[in-house]
């Protein structure tokens, strides 16, 4: 009671069944820290409300054993411990798999196709660092939809005891950790017993539609007025959590006050947003910070002075375009095949050039076209994109 992060871990334990409920897809929250934080003991909470400390997995495994971790957790709720455990190159796809629930194909020894594993679950997950950070690590760049589907929640909570905000008269953090790790020794298993039980005897409609009112609700509140479709997604899925957390509330298994599983999930949808820089689209936030950092690599070195006497006498060394000086702010001109293949490498150059457009840091042509046509000192009249302004890229919102 009053740790938002605790309970926000069992309300996902709550909410795991009613996916087949809902129809929502598979997804899951990664509580993400430093050491001894007490994100374990967030995960040890929800599991004791399924069964035995065992229960808790761990993210070590191959790919395809945890394709048989998800699929013994189908309609269930799978914990998995420390996320930097999982292969860097692999944590991607492996987030990917999960929440979308359905394993490789596969082929069997005639050549015909095995069936797929199936599952439908939420998962926890705990780890140091978050996907995005960890698939760097192995070289790789975090889509939006990896993200989504791995929403990272910050696990210090800010009050100064780590994940918690209120010790309940223990002497600090790492003892409540320790009681509540004993408590999950001592009892366990039975709220799920309970939850499903009592589940199976409602009307399955009349129980689909009080979610759904139990949902917008939570929506109303919680989603802000420029949220996009990414944050929307995420929003659901914290939705479904503090439904599940009030369901097990009214049916008198979790002793907290009712509204409690709301206001945290609430809460740490906040922390979400906040971790994650808004709630905009992060395609967008994400290609403007790769334009930034190309200048902030490059604006000195790689462009010619476009006013300078004898562009000859430069010595710009794998040139990407020119540079001059306006009312003493610099103004860029990119070359276009620097453009794609190294400002935007990764990405689809038409849409960040549109991108940069409309935020104001590209000049069009008179017919609206990223492109413009400009002397470019030796290389004669080019067409290029012109850059009046690089702050923006900086702090787009």
């Amino acid at each position: 009671i009053d740790n938002s992060r605790l309970t926000l871990a069992v309300s996902v334990a709550f909410a795991a069944p009613l996916l087949d409920i809902t129809g929502d897809e598979s997804g899951g929250l990664n509580f993400q820290g430093a050491s001894s934080t007490g994100k374990t003991t967030a995960l040890a909470a929800a599991v004791s409300v399924w069964g035995w400390p065992d229960y808790l997995q761990r993210w070590r495994t191959t790919t395809n054993g945890l394709e048989a971790t998800a699929q013994t957790h189908n309609d269930a709720l799978l914990c998995l411990d420390e996320l930097a455990q999982v292969e860097a190159k692999e944590a991607g796809s492996v987030a990917y798999m999960l929440a979308n629930g359905t394993g490789k194909q596969r082929a069997r020894r005639d050549g015909l196709a095995k069936p797929k594993s199936t599952w439908r679950l939420l998962f926890l997950s705990a780890g140091e660092i978050g996907l995005a950070q960890h698939m760097r690590e192995g070289g790789k760049t975090a889509r939006a939809g990896q993200e989504v589907r791995l929403a990272d929640i910050p696990a210090d909570a800010g009050a100064g005891y780590g994940l918690f905000e209120t010790l309940h008269d223990c002497t600090d953090g790492a003892a409540l950790s320790d009681a509540i790790k004993d408590a999950c020794r001592t009892y366990y298993g039975t709220p799920a017993r309970a939850y499903l039980a009592a589940l199976v005897g409602m009307n399955r409609d009349k129980l689909k539609e009080r979610l759904r009112t139990m949902r917008a609700d939570f929506t109303s509140e919680a989603l802000p007025a420029n949220a996009d479709g990414q944050a929307r997604r995420v929003c659901d899925r914290f939705a479904l959590i503090a439904a599940g957390g009030e369901l097990a509330t009214r049916l008198n298994l979790t002793g907290w006050e009712r509204g409690a599983a709301t206001r945290t999930a609430g809460i740490c949808f906040k922390a979400w947003i906040a971790n994650r820089g808004g709630a905009g689209a992060q395609e967008e936030k994400a290609a403007l910070a790769q334009v930034a950092q190309f200048f902030e690599l490059h604006g000195e070195s790689r462009f010619s002075l476009l006013d300078a006497n004898d562009v000859h006498t430069q010595r710009t060394i794998n040139r990407a375009g020119f540079k001059r000086t306006v009312a003493g702010s610099a103004e860029y001109f990119v070359l276009p095949e620097v453009w794609r293949a190294e400002v935007c490498a990764g990405l689809d150059s038409r849409y960040v050039a549109r991108l940069c457009v409309g935020h104001g840091l590209i000049q069009p042509d008179s017919e609206g076209s990223a492109t413009s046509t400009h002397r470019l000192a030796d290389m004669g009249r080019r067409r290029c994109y012109h850059f009046t302004s690089i702050d923006g890229a900086n702090h787009a919102d």
